[in-house]
Parts: C-alpha cells; structure tokens; sequence
C-alpha cells in the first residue's frame, strides 16, 4: 500500500511538472520577452522596415518589401534559435593568486552539437556571479566579448581573458556567457555555462616602500635562517686522523700542533629543524590608529585593514622563511582550502608543512580564508605549539603586545608585533623589541 501511494504520487507530480512546461511553452508572454531579449540592431530595422513598408499614410501598401523584410524577421529567429549551439566550457586558470594582482583565464568551448557553431561572442560574465559582483575587477579591454568565427562539431576552440580578484578567499569562477548572432547578426540567442572552477585568492602582496615595520621583521626572519643553518643544528662529536681523500670541513690546530699530525673537526648534522610559525589574528582596539599610518590602500569599505595588512606582512615573512631554505610549519586555527595537499591535523588545529628553498604557494593557500580569533583560541594555538622531541623554534606574527599572551612555557618564542615602530633617534633606524632577536640566535 505504501508503495502504491508514492508511485501514485511521483505519477501526480510528474503530470503537474509536464502541464506547468506546456503552459510556460504556450504562453504567449514567455514568447514575447524572449524574442524582445534576442533582437539586435538588424532585426530592429528589418522590423521598422516592415511597419514603414505597410504604407499606411499614403495608402496603397509596398507588399514586396513587407513581405521580404517580415520573412527575413521569421526566418531568422527560427534559424537563430535552431543553430543555438551545444557547447561545454573548461577552464584553465592558477591553483591560487595574489589579491589584487592580474591573471590570464583560458576558456576553453566544447562543441557537444551536430551542427557547426557559427558567428560566436564569447567571455566570462562577473556580472552574473551569485554573490561577490564586486570583488573582480576586469580590464575594459579585457572584459568585452571576443569573437569566435565558428566551431566544427566535436571540435574546442580557446580564448584568453585577464581579471583581478580583489579579495582573498575561495572564489568560484564567473560564467561564460556565449552569444550566437547566425545568420547575419539579426537575432542573439545567449547562454551562460558554469564551469564549476574555483580559485583560492592568497593574501595581496606587500608593498615594501609603505612598509616601516617590515624592515625590522625582515631583519630577525633572516637572523633566524641564518642561525638554523649555520650554528644550531651542527653538533660537535669528536677529532679523528686526516686521512688521503677525506673531505676536509673544520681543522683541529690545538689537536694537529700537539700531535704533530693532521687532524679534523667531526660534525654531525642532527634531523633537519623546523621552525612553526603561528599568525595571531587576534584584534587589538588601536588597530584603526595604527592602519592608518602604513597607507594601506582599502579595496573595499568593509575590508578590515588591519587583518589584511597583518596576513600581508606574514605571507611576506614566510616567504622569507622557505627561500632561506628553512623548513616552515603553519598552525592554521580556521578553515584551510582542501585543495592543500601537505595538510596535517592535531585535533581541532590544523597545520602546513612547508620544505626548505620550495615552493611556498601553500602556506599562502592556507591564509586564504584567514579570519579574526579571540584571545583564548590563540592561547590554546600557543600552548600547542610545540612539538615533543627536538629543538623547538616558533614565530609569531600578531598585532598584539607580547605580554598579552601567557608564553611562560615558550620563552625563546620569537613574538613579530607589526604595530611596532619605534624609531631610534641616530639615523633613523627602526628598532624592536623582539627578545629573539637576530643577535641572540647567532649566539
């Protein structure tokens, strides 16, 4: 019986669906707002044409051109709408891309129609996006429609469009939007195809010259790069007899001068270190007095300037970090992009792992949809920083003084406050207060 009562009542919707596409085809309304939407310039003048030729103020009607221009009206929105073609879209755009910087997009059209597509204008429509008009910015050049002759059954032609993101996160795609104007540009049939292509937008680049703070912040990163691969992670064992073909790295005078021989330094290298970086997104109530003063230019109203600036000077740091050929480690406490591949998970706490002198695209990727934190999930971020074996290195990126934190269990943790920028009175040199500086990590 249960069976029964729902076939009956998918048969009644089925039947509801079918009279409500009869009636939607039949009516005369839907018909008309369609044909009005796919008139251009000559269908427009055919139809003037044919009211002038009715010659109605002087009487007798010119029924020859009435007739030529009404036939050529009707049989090109028939031909018009028969010749619409059946085409899929590929795109082929970055993995991800800087904020505010300019991409090339390939859009690749897929005939999937037996007849062959003619007098095509393709190009990506921003206007139609769901959410986010506003967050592309497109070329004038760039954003018209290109011209595609025609396109064989089967067969894919390709076209180039340059657009700007302008806000980070993970965007979709605009739609392409294809016009058809066979025959002779009389009628436009348009559709939009979705690619289902999305793009993780990174935080913008910084600008170096506005940039005071960035001097100081630059100069401990590479303090610390320095440190990792010179002194830390190369331990002393013991001396040993030179002999005939044995690489030759530190010379033991005291031992060679007493022995009356040659004598080696031995080294030995312990496991590679890493150094796990932390960006505290943390507000701080003089964020909207400090902004101001780094020029930071808004893209939009509502962008909070002070967290972009912050993932703008930690993106730039990390960059840093990897071409010194350190190998980074990114605690990501907010919803990372899947498409990250060296992804690693500690309960609700995310993480990066980023090798020495690579590419650092994913630790960028994972500050894509970076978002503000309160102070106690920043804590819990710091007391799970470090990792049980070896020597712990962290870096923290915050807008936050660094007695806002409780770091009692991570006194050698270097704390990078952007908002600082203090400046000595001799030269003009910035100066910070980072306890781990690049002095004490040489040392």
């Amino acid at each position: 019986m249960k069976r029964d009562a729902s076939a009956s009542r998918k048969t009644r919707w089925s039947r509801r669906r079918l009279a409500l596409k009869a009636l939607r085809w039949c009516n005369p309304i839907v018909w008309w707002l369609a044909l009005r939407r796919s008139m251009t310039g000559g269908s427009v003048t055919l139809l003037l044409m044919g009211i002038v030729s009715l010659n109605i103020v002087w009487g007798y009607p010119w029924m020859g051109m009435f007739a030529s221009c009404f036939a050529m009206f009707v049989v090109g929105w028939i031909v018009n709408q028969f010749m619409s073609p059946r085409l899929k879209v590929a795109l082929d755009v970055p993995l991800a891309v800087r904020a505010g910087e300019s991409f090339v997009a390939r859009i690749s059209l897929i005939h999937e129609g037996r007849l062959p597509a003619m007098s095509l204008c393709a190009g990506l429509d921003h206007s139609r996006r769901k959410h986010g008009r506003r967050d592309i910015e497109m070329p004038l050049d760039a954003s018209a429609m290109q011209w595609v002759p025609d396109i064989a059954p089967g067969a894919t032609s390709t076209i180039e469009q340059s657009l700007t993101f302008l806000r980070r996160g993970v965007h979709e795609m605009p739609p392409v939007r294809v016009e058809s104007l066979f025959p002779f540009h009389l009628f436009r049939s348009t559709q939009w195809l979705d690619s289902g292509e999305s793009m993780v937008i990174t935080p913008r680049r910084l600008d170096w010259d506005s940039e005071m703070a960035w001097q100081v912040i630059h100069a401990s990163l590479r303090g610390l790069a320095v440190g990792l691969s010179q002194g830390d992670h190369q331990h002393y064992v013991g001396s040993l007899e030179y002999r005939a073909g044995m690489p030759v790295r530190r010379w033991d005078f005291a031992s060679w001068a007493r022995l009356g021989r040659p004598i080696l330094r031995e080294f030995n290298s312990a496991a590679k270190q890493t150094v796990t970086v932390f960006i505290d997104t943390t507000p701080v109530e003089s964020d909207a007095a400090v902004t101001p003063m780094s020029r930071w230019r808004r893209y939009a109203d509502d962008e909070d300037a002070s967290l972009e600036r912050l993932l703008s000077i930690a993106s730039a740091g990390l960059e840093t970090l990897v071409g010194a050929n350190v190998q980074v480690r990114l605690v990501v406490p907010w919803q990372a992009p899947s498409v990250i591949q060296s992804q690693e998970r500690n309960g609700k706490l995310r993480s990066v792992l980023c090798e020495g002198a690579s590419d650092p695209t994913p630790l960028l990727m994972a500050m894509a949809e970076a978002e503000p934190v309160d102070a106690d999930t920043a804590q819990e971020v710091l007391h799970a920083m470090p990792q049980a074996g070896g020597t712990f290195h962290g870096v923290v990126f915050s807008r936050r003084e660094r007695e806002a934190a409780d770091l009692s269990h991570l006194p050698d943790l270097m704390w990078l406050n952007i908002n600082e920028d203090s400046r000595d009175s001799f030269g003009n040199t910035a100066v910070s207060s980072i306890d781990n500086d690049a002095t004490k990590v040489l040392a």
